[in-house]
């Protein structure tokens, strides 16, 4: 894929997630619901292989934890809506940095040189 090809599959992708549906990444599968500890060992895989100039996992890494991320916020989604009180705003939000947080992911597959990620 060149370059143009490139921007335009990312400008695809940035388009698919903004809107006001929850839209989630399936570029690098659903890993379930992680607690904090393990969002954290996840971000610290990331972080650990982009410090390292030689490590092709950096990516695909950052993009698990992304996902680790909009499962807990799809989470709070879930439980907010058996709340049916003043919640619109609130689901909103969590809906943009759901579907903002699914972009990055998608986009990632792209650039990872393992090509892990499941190109949509």
């Amino acid at each position: 894929m060149d370059n143009v090809e490139l921007e335009n599959k990312v400008y695809e992708i940035l388009e698919r997630y903004d809107n006001d549906a929850l839209v989630v990444s399936d570029a690098y599968g659903n890993h379930g619901i992680p607690d904090l500890n393990s969002l954290s060992k996840k971000l610290d895989r990331a972080v650990l292989n982009q410090m390292n100039p030689s490590s092709d996992a950096v990516f695909s890494r950052y993009a698990n934890w992304v996902d680790g991320v909009r499962n807990n916020i799809i989470k709070s989604i879930e439980l907010l809506d058996r709340n049916k009180d003043d919640i619109d705003t609130i689901r909103h939000h969590l809906i943009i940095a759901a579907n903002s947080l699914s972009s990055f992911s998608d986009i990632q597959a792209y650039f990872d040189p393992l090509e892990m990620g499941k190109k949509t």
